[in-house]
């Protein structure tokens, strides 16, 4: 599972907002693999809705920004050993456990991609969260630890498990029939050494 920030954003709003924009613009309508992908995976989706107005999700984003950060950019990636069917349920599941663990609701908007050799998600956060406990909102700060944990994440809500249980299942049939061809082997006969005779040649 590859889980990796593509830079957060600060500064000038105005150009943080035109940026933001363009950034949506390019996930959603960068060329897409036709035999895998349809117009509507391609659909900007959060934890709520599976389709998401981009004009929207870019106002929602800039109303929740701190003084440090207007917004994060991240891209989760599974393995070839993680595989995944529902990728909207698959990154719900991720972000609701950085949730989780910032203690923090979560301003996020995401759009999938199959259009290269690993399939991969894009992520928006936005850069201030609301913390319940002490209600209010407060900056969102993604560190190294938070990355590991949606690695974590990655892994477990994939199929990874299931796929490893089936791996070993198919290996430990395979060794018992190879064991068992061995036990019931039809034995070879032994062959008597070759003695010729003289009828074995010519007279």
């Amino acid at each position: 599972m590859i889980a990796k920030g593509s830079g957060y954003v600060r500064g000038n709003r105005q150009a943080a907002t035109a940026r933001l924009t363009s950034h949506f613009k390019y996930i959603e309508h960068r060329s897409r693999e036709l035999s895998l992908e349809s117009r509507d995976d391609r659909r900007i989706f959060t934890k709520q809705n599976d389709v998401v107005n981009r004009r929207d999700a870019v106002n929602e984003v800039m109303e929740h920004t701190s003084t440090s950060v207007n917004y994060h950019k991240i891209v989760l990636s599974p393995s070839e050993e993680e595989p995944v069917h529902d990728w909207r349920e698959w990154t719900r599941q991720v972000m609701h456990d950085l949730e989780e663990a910032q203690g923090k609701e979560l301003h996020w908007f995401a759009v999938q991609h199959h259009n290269t050799e690993h399939p991969h998600v894009h992520v928006v956060v936005a850069g201030a969260g609301y913390n319940q406990e002490k209600d209010r909102e407060e900056p969102v700060k993604l560190y190294t630890s938070d990355y590991d944990l949606l690695r974590q994440a990655g892994r477990e809500h994939s199929d990874y498990h299931f796929h490893r249980l089936l791996e070993e299942q198919f290996q430990e049939l395979d060794t018992r029939d190879r064991t068992v061809d061995r036990e019931f082997e039809a034995p070879q006969p032994e062959r008597e050494p070759f003695r010729p005779s003289l009828e074995d040649f010519d007279r």
